[in-house]
């Protein structure tokens, strides 16, 4: 299984308690995904920067662009956990029309996690 759709269905798990959401071996691979995207991310932003403008964004624009990307996905999957958490409460604890919301909320927004 691909190293970010196994941790898109294990941050997605209703039944995942907080103690292992915050599991050092869970958070490195958050960690890793977070690089992995802000990285993608800001070529991106700098390749249309290049494409529209000629020249690549400056340093300091690269910078807070990176910062920025690395917290807000960050959060991000906190974010998503705790709202995972509520939908799952909202279904009355129905892992099966759970996990079909989730998916259908996610899975056009996988890629900006």
């Amino acid at each position: 299984m691909d190293i970010f759709t196994g941790l898109y269905l294990k941050t997605t798990n209703p039944n995942l308690t907080l103690s292992h959401f915050l599991n050092p071996k869970l958070q490195f691979r958050i960690v890793l995904s977070d690089i992995f995207h802000t990285t993608i991310y800001t070529l991106f932003c700098n390749l249309v920067s290049y494409i529209f403008f000629g020249k690549l964004l400056s340093k300091s624009i690269n910078i807070r662009l990176v910062v920025s990307l690395f917290i807000i996905m960050f959060l991000g999957f906190f974010a998503r956990f705790l709202h995972v958490k509520e939908i799952y409460k909202a279904y009355n604890y129905n892992l099966d029309k759970t996990r079909t919301h989730l998916d259908k909320l996610y899975i056009s927004w996988i890629f900006i996690s």
